[in-house]
């Protein structure tokens, strides 16, 4: 059974603004690859159009088209007030921030395993998310990480 991951916003924002780049690479497989079976947080989307807009603001109408896209690719998870206090439980008892607490959340809320993303300790493990570090690993450890 595959892994059900969710992205970080960096991810995408590697595949939008680095795609000739190592990162923008890899970030283009590890969304082809969670697609399958993934999840994605409509913060994560939310942020990902945030950072295309300031840094590349000429790519804002791909970066809205690739989140309608993603939206209807992958299954999203929504940001309630449960998912808000549970975010604020993370913030406080594990020092999250704030914003990587709510893409936890949401996305655990909904069934994710593992969170991708280069900005949390990579093996961590709490409440059953597993974090991993996709651009810290060849080919072939990320085709079996999330196969």
């Amino acid at each position: 059974m595959p892994v059900r991951a969710t992205l970080d916003s960096n991810i995408l924002v590697y595949a939008e603004l680095e795609p000739k780049r190592r990162k923008g690479i890899v970030a283009q497989r590890v969304i082809e690859f969670a697609a399958a079976n993934g999840v994605v947080v409509n913060q994560a989307l939310l942020e990902f159009v945030a950072v295309v807009r300031r840094r590349l603001p000429t790519s804002l109408p791909s970066a809205i088209a690739k989140v309608e896209a993603w939206a209807q690719v992958f299954e999203t998870a929504p940001t309630t007030s449960l998912i808000m206090s549970n975010a604020l439980r993370l913030v406080n008892a594990h020092q999250f921030q704030v914003w990587h607490a709510v893409i936890w959340s949401a996305a655990r809320a909904i069934g994710a395993t593992m969170f991708l993303s280069e900005d949390l300790q990579d093996g961590m493990t709490l409440d059953g998310v597993r974090v991993a570090n996709p651009f810290s690993r060849s080919e072939g450890e990320l085709t079996a990480l999330l196969a």
